[in-house]
């Protein structure tokens, strides 16, 4: 295939995303189980003082959950506010409020959601996925209470049409059920067929108002490309959660199990157009900062060993999992799972033998933490671009938290 008919596929499938950004843009609105509640967030634009004040405090505090590690891997514990330095943009910050958390103490304890993939795995991959998420059901339990999970589980289930998340609950029997109720039915995904060679303008949504205009360099051909629309699906899916969490109490780790979308080939798929590049961008700091301010750590479990190993990335590499600055240097894989469960706080773990175990690995994360809160400077312009960094004075301990944030003004 020639480069030019290559290139104009990539651009295509980026042009797919446009449908990402915006409320308005979640056309499939997650199915919830018997007893379930969907939250819906409150009218984007304050009406009173009170409301914009809210929204203010909202963008520009922030918490974040720090996990500190020794060097056997085992939480830190007795660290105090003194021990802890914050760096934004390579800036000391002072600190708001400081406290420790251990396990499910607190009025909102952890809630732990467990996403399986049926949109980029197949039945047979989904029924290897459930058989681990049962064992882990199995093995985690309340020390005092063993029909009691350690913490508030959902069951989460990706498919063609949305993300469909079940009620938290601790009572094993009841997180079981709603285990098998979502995925004993599993249909093979289907790629929608999008015609032939006909040229079409694509439609651009300006950020998160959700306004429809069309901002197009040239016409691109229509393409009947899979990875698009699993890609397609499957942000607008993170998207959707993590935007909802804003609106619960407490923090969240999102386990997202299988081997997640497609990751774009980085030095193809980069975006000739400035209205695509700027409208991911867009999406990307929607998504960074809805983590950050819904509490959201994402974990991406059995992933593919691209851009993997943190140990073999160069500082290229290093730029590009801890976020991009501006939309000229963004590409579709800015958007990929591994990305974003790295800038959320997550783990990116390997394709291993134990999946009961890894998801333990990454509930694990609620056992001790520090939760440290500070004040974000305001933006000389919308969706600027800071770096993270949570450092202590002990250099043999491990910190692991968000790695950037976009401000506003």
């Amino acid at each position: 295939m020639r480069k030019g008919s290559t290139m104009a596929q990539l651009e295509m499938i980026i042009a797919f995303t446009l449908i990402l950004a915006g409320n308005s843009a979640w056309s499939q609105q997650p199915t919830a189980p018997p007893g379930d509640t969907v939250h819906h967030p409150p009218a984007l634009t304050p009406r009173t003082q009170e409301e914009r004040d809210r929204a203010y405090q909202a963008a520009h505090h922030t918490i974040l959950n720090v996990l500190v590690t020794d060097g056997s891997g085992k939480p830190a514990h007795g660290l105090r506010e003194k021990d802890f330095t914050v760096l934004d943009n390579g800036q000391p910050r002072p600190l708001a409020t400081f406290r420790a958390v251990e396990g499910s103490k607190g009025i909102a304890p952890t809630r732990i959601i467990l996403m399986l993939d049926a949109v980029n795995n197949t039945p047979k991959e989904i029924a290897n996925d459930r058989k681990g998420v049962e064992n882990f059901l199995a093995q985690s339990q309340d020390a005092q209470n063993p029909a009691q999970l350690a913490y508030p589980t959902s069951i989460g289930f990706l498919t063609a049409a949305g993300a469909s998340v079940s009620k938290a609950s601790r009572d094993r029997a009841s997180v079981q059920g709603q285990l098998h109720q979502l995925t004993d039915t599993v249909t093979p995904f289907a790629c929608a067929q999008k015609g032939g060679d006909e040229m079409e303008e694509i439609p651009i949504f300006q950020g998160n108002a959700g306004t429809n205009i069309t901002a197009v360099d040239r016409p691109v051909k229509k393409t009947n490309n899979c990875d698009g629309d699993r890609y397609r699906l499957s942000v607008a899916a993170l998207k959707h959660l993590v935007e909802q969490q804003q609106y619960e109490q407490g923090r969240a780790i999102l386990v997202w199990i299988g081997k997640s979308w497609p990751l774009l080939p980085h030095n193809e798929a980069k975006v000739n157009s400035t209205g695509l590049r700027q409208n991911l961008f867009d999406n990307l700091a929607v998504i960074s900062n809805a983590m950050r301010e819904g509490q959201v750590t994402v974990d991406a479990v059995f992933v593919p060993d691209q851009l993997r190993n943190l140990e073999q990335r160069s500082d290229h590499d290093n730029r590009f999992f801890n976020g991009v600055a501006t939309e000229n240097e963004m590409t579709a894989s800015s958007l990929g799972l591994q990305m974003l469960a790295h800038q959320s706080g997550g783990l990116v773990l390997i394709d291993g033998k134990d999946l009961a175990a890894e998801i333990a690995q990454c509930v694990a994360d609620a056992q001790l933490y520090y939760a440290l809160s500070f004040e974000l400077p305001p933006a000389g312009s919308p969706g600027e671009f800071h770096s993270l960094e949570v450092k202590t004075d002990d250099p043999a301990l491990t910190v692991r938290t968000n790695t950037n944030y976009y401000a506003e003004p």
